[in-house]
């Protein structure tokens, strides 16, 4: 059985206690977790440099008063076990200054793991050392155990390692420094009912906080789909659903921005071309929809090529009318748009029986307005399309300016 197959299959007996991250999610959820056991780590080292301190002085104070060989015998080793947790505290709290888990590093997941073995030994050695002395005043070590498995998030694999190999330094060192069998046998029962306690409750607390990751991933994730759908939906609104164009509603708001906006530079000119396909409805009724449909894609996707600025729009005004907006331009520079616009449809060459020369023809009006405070945009709108009226009563296929 792979690696892979055994994690399948325990997902599916033990689901609950071996939850499956994604791979996206892995590296993410390893550095957050890494992160929050840095920093109450940190919170630990200083309570353990506080505790530490004042034992050593609480030792050197009453040392000169102890008599019993075994506790003076015992006492300078205590003393070093100490120390060692006093500079290894601090220097945990030197090295690991970080400000945020995207800070995380390789080393930090060997520091994390390292200061905690580190403390879990050393407090199995001073265990032994106390509790040869005499059994149940000691218990320190099985109180660190327990106070890592409640305060840390740690993945299975780890927690087997670092508590199992915690327990057997403790269960070594319990039965070399005690000289009673039976009571070291005790103590490391008792070491050994904690350790797997310690594994159980390490799993729940790590089980519990992957969830609570996994289901704000969830809800993130709900939320940019979300948002995204929004967006489509905004967008396609502003489309036109046969010609993939901006639609009357976009050109609408535009008009009005472009406007306020020509008004407050002062001086501005703003154009506007409207665009009609002569006798279109004749076509259209002769031929079928579909044909129309695709004559109106035709033509939508070849003017909108002749409006080339990124300023400038051209949109589907409705029917077979189009209509380009050109910011900051007068009306000669649209009247040479509006040419290329009739020259574009003319060299498409798309038969039309009810054209006076055969071919299909658009009509074009166009006006031009510097937008002030005493008119409003459909004053742009009304002159544009007076001028095509104008153009198509005039038998189509030119421009005719209002």
């Amino acid at each position: 059985m792979t690696p892979n197959q055994f994690r399948i299959q325990l997902q599916n007996r033990f689901g609950n206690w071996f939850p499956v991250v994604p791979e996206a999610y892995k590296n993410i959820l390893e550095s957050i977790l890494t992160y929050s056991n840095i920093q109450r780590l940190r919170i630990i080292s200083w309570l353990l440099i506080l505790i530490n301190l004042t034992l050593i002085s609480i030792q050197l104070a009453y040392i000169g008063k102890i008599d019993q060989p075994r506790i003076l015998e015992i006492a300078p080793y205590i003393m070093t076990l100490r120390i060692v947790l006093l500079v290894s505290s601090a220097a945990f709290l030197f090295i690991t200054r970080l400000p945020f888990p995207d800070a995380i590093k390789r080393s930090h997941h060997f520091y994390e793991s390292g200061y905690i073995i580190l403390n879990l030994i050393s407090y199995a050695i001073l265990y032994s050392l106390i509790h040869s002395v005499g059994p149940g005043i000691a218990s320190s070590y099985l109180m660190a155990v327990l106070v890592s498995a409640t305060f840390l998030y740690l993945k299975w694999s780890k927690s087997i390692l670092i508590y199992g190999f915690s327990w057997i330094v403790f269960s070594v060192m319990v039965w070399r420094f005690q000289p009673d069998w039976i009571l070291a046998f005790s103590a490391i029962i008792n070491g050994s009912v904690v350790t797997i306690l310690a594994l159980v409750m390490s799993q729940i607390i790590y089980v519990n906080r992957v969830k609570e990751f996994l289901n704000l991933q969830t809800i993130e994730l709900q939320k940019e789909e979300l948002a995204a759908s929004n967006d489509l939906l905004e967008k396609l609104s502003y489309l036109d659903a046969l010609t993939n164009i901006p639609n009357r509603r976009f050109l609408d708001e535009f008009l009005h921005r472009e406007w306020r906006l020509a008004f407050r530079e002062h001086g501005l000119q703003l154009s506007l071309i409207m665009v009609d396909i002569d006798q279109f409805k004749q076509l259209n009724d002769t031929f079928g929809h579909q044909n129309g449909d695709d004559i109106l894609v035709n033509i939508a996707t070849t003017l909108s090529r002749t409006v080339k600025r990124p300023g400038d729009l051209f949109a589907r005004y409705g029917g077979e009318e189009f209509a380009a907006i050109l910011p900051k331009t007068d009306l000669i520079g649209a009247r040479r748009i509006a040419e290329q616009m009739l020259q574009a449809v003319e060299r498409l060459d798309i038969n039309h029986p009810f054209s006076s020369n055969g071919r299909l023809t658009i009509s074009i009006g166009l006006a031009c307005i510097q937008p002030n405070d005493k008119e409003l945009p459909e004053t742009l709108i009304e002159a544009a399309d007076k001028a095509l009226y104008q153009a198509k009563k005039a038998g189509g296929n030119r421009v005719c300016c209002g």
